[in-house]
């Protein structure tokens, strides 16, 4: 003997319609919340780096399974039978993972290439302002790796600024340069360039972003290629030492 409750039964149409836009509606805005998630995806799996944060699992998940539970519910009204119950688990649970995939406020901002790109220059401007201090305050630039590795981390806020295709994050990093018009290769983003000169009086600072999700060095306003310097000037007074922390 077959019940109604059993797969493939039919039930009243008026309650196959009410069901099918309720939970079709909830498949569908579960579907436009992923759309960001899915458009990042497939535009970092097609070049070789990309900006900001990694796509948000959850949401990519329950998508799938709101597509999945949507398809399926469709294709039962339209055959004039009840939908199964793990068709409507499958769209609860794809918002459960949109729940739990937080707030994507600011995601599409921080993923553009402009914005990484603003944040590598904010953080090479520290340093150089970093390095500026230590030339008038010593007459010449310091050639210790560990004293622009430390201002590097200092001027740093996080790591996840630029990312490799397989979404994994690229620290800032600092590499010298042979010389001050020398053009390294492999660029990577997220790369500062430092070049002292020989008498220690000046150095120079080259930005690596990011242009089409390719490694470039950051231009200017006119276009050219952009490069921070310092150069020692015995007019100008030196700085403040820096002051120690007090104790409590």
């Amino acid at each position: 003997m077959t019940t109604r409750s059993e797969v493939g039964a039919r039930s009243p149409l008026a309650l196959r319609l009410v069901h099918a836009v309720i939970f079709l509606g909830m498949a569908g805005g579960v579907l436009v919340v992923s759309k960001p998630e899915w458009s990042h995806l497939l535009h970092a799996m097609n070049q070789p780096f990309h900006a900001g944060a990694a796509p948000r699992v959850p949401l990519l998940v329950g998508s799938v399974a709101a597509l999945v539970g949507a398809v399926w519910i469709l294709g039962c009204l339209l055959s004039g039978r009840s939908s199964s119950l793990w068709a409507s688990g499958a769209i609860l649970l794809s918002i459960a993972g949109t729940v739990a995939g937080g707030n994507g406020r600011g995601l599409t901002e921080n993923r553009s290439e402009e914005a990484a790109n603003l944040a590598l220059l904010r953080v090479a401007r520290r340093v150089h302002l970093a390095m500026v201090q230590e030339l008038q305050a010593h007459g010449e630039a310091p050639v210790d790796p560990t004293v622009w590795q430390q201002a590097l981390a200092n001027a740093t806020p996080r790591d996840d600024v630029f990312r490799t295709r397989e979404f994994e994050p690229l620290p800032m990093r600092l590499r010298w340069l042979e010389a001050d018009d020398a053009k390294p290769e492999p660029l990577v983003p997220g790369t500062l360039w430092a070049y002292v000169t020989p008498d220690g009086i000046g150095f120079s600072l080259r930005m690596v972003g990011l242009l089409k999700g390719r490694p470039a060095w950051l231009p200017d306003d006119r276009g050219q290629e952009l490069v921070l310097r310092g150069l020692y000037n015995p007019d100008l007074p030196a700085p403040p030492p820096a002051q120690a922390p007090a104790t409590p």
